[in-house]
């Protein structure tokens, strides 16, 4: 078992902690919340807090078509979760029917927030805080640049063309880079020949760096796609495991532009 910044890995099992937040939440009200209505207050939970998160990022500036919105939505591995509205709104649902809160709520209410809050405190604080000084030769037009540090202040994107996430995630990021967001594509392990005709014409000229496997080690990556928001300094100022939604991204983007 290995314990990162970004995941619980165990074996070649890798949960995102986001993701171990709501496994041990859903387990421990499902067990022991045995009153009428407690299934239909978690599905309203779920909703919500699902909605909460990842509306406002359909309706961002990054130009992403509806149908592509809605999937995105449904795409749970994505993670978004807005659990303050979502608890109103379980707690909610709960109440309506009777005008009261069930007598047994007490103990399943904390168990399951003690539950979803765990995850949080395992989750060790990275050691590495800034991005290394690393150079990578950049892909772009089908030739190989030398190699020149990363941009920055911008967001870092860890990705391999074998990893279904990393696919899923590509035409999210793709726009955010024509829109002329700080986004760089920086693959992991992989030949030019290989990473170019993944990409073909959709590439944006520029965006694509190589060699990313050099830092993957120093800055404990547990699985990809990993991306990074980097300040003007090259600190690491957040970080997300699994494939992003429009509002993550968005959210990552502010972040390396803004925090000092």
């Amino acid at each position: 078992m290995n314990i990162g910044p970004d995941a619980l890995k165990i074996g070649s099992l890798v949960l995102g902690w986001s993701q171990l937040t709501l496994v041990l939440g859903l387990l421990a009200w499902s067990s022991l919340a045995r009153f009428r209505g407690a299934g239909l207050a978690a599905a309203v939970a779920l909703v919500t807090a699902r909605l909460w998160a990842t509306l406002p990022g359909l309706f961002g500036n990054l130009g992403q078509p509806l149908g592509a919105g809605v999937l995105e939505l449904l795409d749970v591995r994505r993670g978004g979760w807005a659990w303050g509205p979502g608890l109103a709104a379980g707690l909610l649902a709960l109440w309506w029917p009777r005008r009261r809160l069930p007598d047994r709520l007490a103990l399943p209410l904390l168990v399951t927030v003690l539950a979803g809050v765990l995850p949080l405190l395992l989750r060790p604080t990275p050691a590495v805080q800034t991005f290394p000084e690393a150079r990578f030769p950049r892909l772009a037009g089908g030739t190989v640049s030398r190699p020149a540090p990363l941009p920055r202040p911008g967001v870092v994107n860890l990705w391999a063309t074998w990893c279904p996430p990393c696919r899923a995630e590509m035409p999210l990021l793709m726009r955010a880079v024509r829109a002329g967001e700080p986004v760089v594509l920086l693959n992991v392990g992989e030949p030019a020949g290989r990473v170019g005709a993944f990409l073909g014409a959709y590439a944006p000229a520029g965006a694509t760096w190589l060699g990313g496997e050099a830092v993957t080690g120093t800055l404990r990556v547990s699985g990809f796609p990993t991306t990074l928001a980097v300040n003007a300094r090259g600190r690491i100022v957040a970080r997300h495991l699994g494939p992003l939604s429009s509002a993550q991204l968005q959210t990552l983007i502010r972040q390396a532009k803004d925090t000092p």
